[in-house]
């Protein structure tokens, strides 16, 4: 029996849950006026590794690591006699330097040689580190950020952040039946539950006997005869762009599980694509993208549910990007004996020509850029990442490769290559099309194409949130995480506190009454109709 059901869908939670947006770690110890961090010695001088232009080697002893607890991501402040201003680093990452108890601080490389003989210094631009040995952890306030964050949310009912709303359903009424009224150029209209809108990623309307999509583009997988799927069996995604995400076989935790029956195996693979933590799934990043400096992962891109209207052991995929872009997403499996899709597009061609730059008859159908290619059938899938240009397809990632089994050494003039692509049942979002919204106030207004008059004849998933962070919810968070650490005995010790000063826990009551009413003005109310109301 599993320790967690989930149905793989994807819970409603902030976007970036990890991401720290309503305060952050420095403001917290301006607020508190914690006091600045002390220089650490270096032991030697600074050297390079690597070229062009490398990293900078920042040996420390290993006790002032302990003691400090730098982590990469950390900025210091390397300074000397000989450059006084010192440069402001980034550690990207901590090693061992093998002897004499040295550690390397590692970043990017200066340019500048720093050394003992010079009274060579590093500076923590922050005083609250990953030590064991200070009392509360960077980590520790950070988590405490990431709950006053939650907290916000909730009590206000508002989000200055990214926040995702899975399969919301909604009631569809109208004016008139099947007439425009006058004064509108809209059939009827729904109001979502939370607002402002930043993007509608699906709207699903009944039409009877199914949901149809009106705001994405999407992919069914179809997994079939499980005791047929191999250990070594992959599902491959590529958003048109140089990178491709792999969903490999497995039982850790960036992999799926292929035990058990259809339904099991498709919520494996849901909450895969999701990084649904309480099913111990972790990110998968799509190749080596990025994207402002963080890993661009599978969980970023596309939403999966699993096992739902569309029946069981199957996955609905969406693209969270635009209609227009995310049809130029493509897919590929190598055992099409336990996997098909459906409501997709599927464009096929013959070889004219081979090589590792071959041609195809007629490529217009396949997507422009990069895009998944494959030939063979049941288990023997061939599967490379190409780019096309015209009619000519050069292959630029040879995923199924195995010895002198290529995707290049397989192709033969007349062999048909096909290509798996994302489907779009929708217009772009206009008011003189399908569907237009009012992100502001929540609402959505439809035109040509709308749902059956029943309840719960729409079924949305959404992004909303305030795109301006308020500074005065900026200040309560703050506020908050600095009341939780002054009543955490073990850190009282971090405050000043004599016959001048307030008790801590007198702050924390006037701290706690004053978030209380800064937060009124932003808390929304919510209207329960009466009978028939």
């Amino acid at each position: 029996m599993p320790r967690v059901f989930s149905p793989g869908h994807r819970p409603d939670q902030p976007l970036y849950p990890d991401e720290l947006v309503y305060t952050t770690v420095a403001k917290l110890e301006s607020y508190l006026q914690l006091p600045e961090a002390k220089p650490t010695a270096l032991v030697d001088a600074t050297s390079v590794t690597g070229s062009n232009p490398g990293s900078i080697r920042i040996p420390i002893s290993g006790k002032d690591y302990r003691r400090w607890g730098f982590a990469t991501g950390d900025k210091i402040t390397l300074y000397d006699d000989i450059t006084p201003l010192g440069n402001v680093l980034t550690l990207t990452g901590v090693a061992n330097a093998g002897s004499g108890g040295v550690i390397w601080l590692l970043a990017a490389n200066p340019g500048v040689t720093y050394s003992k003989a010079n009274n060579g210094y590093v500076q923590p631009s922050s005083i609250l580190s990953n030590s064991s040995q200070r009392g509360i952890s960077k980590s520790q306030v950070e988590e405490l950020i990431k709950r006053r964050q939650d907290y916000i949310d909730r009590i206000c009912r508002i989000a200055w952040r990214p926040r995702l709303i899975v399969d919301e359903y909604q009631n569809f009424t109208t004016f008139k039946p099947y007439r425009r009224r006058y004064y509108t150029d809209y059939v009827g209209a729904i109001y979502l539950s939370h607002r402002p809108i930043q993007r509608v990623l699906r709207m699903g309307v009944w039409q009877g006997d199914t949901y149809k999509e009106l705001a994405s583009s999407k992919i069914i997988l179809k997994i079939s005869n499980p005791h047929l799927i191999n250990a070594t069996d992959k599902i491959f995604f590529c958003p048109n762009i140089p990178h491709t995400a792999i969903l490999a076989n497995g039982t850790t935790g960036t992999t799926w599980a292929k035990d058990f029956g259809v339904k099991t195996i498709a919520s494996e693979i849901g909450n895969l694509i999701n990084e649904d933590v309480h099913s111990s799934k972790t990110a998968i990043q799509i190749g080596t993208m990025t994207e402002k400096g963080s890993a661009l992962n599978l969980s970023h891109e596309f939403l999966a549910t699993a096992n739902s209207d569309e029946g069981d052991g199957q996955v609905f995929i969406s693209s969270m990007r635009s209609t227009d872009e995310g049809q130029d997403t493509t897919v590929a499996v190598t055992n099409e004996s336990c996997f098909s899709f459906a409501q997709h597009t599927t464009n096929t061609s013959t070889v004219s020509s081979t090589g590792s730059t071959f041609a195809l008859v007629d490529a217009s159908g396949f997507a422009e850029g990069n895009g998944l290619y494959y030939y063979g059938s049941g288990t023997a899938i061939k599967v490379a990442r190409c780019t096309r240009n015209g009619n000519n397809i050069t292959v630029a990632d040879d995923l199924t490769a195995s010895g002198s089994s290529t995707f290049v050494n397989g192709l033969s003039v007349d062999l048909v290559i096909s290509q798996s692509r994302f489907k779009s049942d929708a217009t772009d979002e206009q008011r003189q099309k399908d569907w237009w919204s009012m992100e502001d106030n929540g609402a959505i207004m439809f035109n040509n194409q709308y749902p059956f008059f029943e309840n719960h004849s729409i079924k949305l998933s959404y992004v909303y949130g305030q795109r301006y962070l308020d500074k005065v919810i900026e200040d309560a968070c703050t506020k908050l995480v600095a009341m939780d650490i002054m009543m955490t005995d073990d850190y009282t010790a971090m405050f000043p506190e004599g016959t001048q000063n307030i008790d801590l826990a007198s702050k924390a009551q006037k701290l706690d009454e004053e978030v209380k009413r800064m937060l009124i003005p932003f808390q929304e109310s919510i209207i329960v109709a009466g009978p028939g109301g």
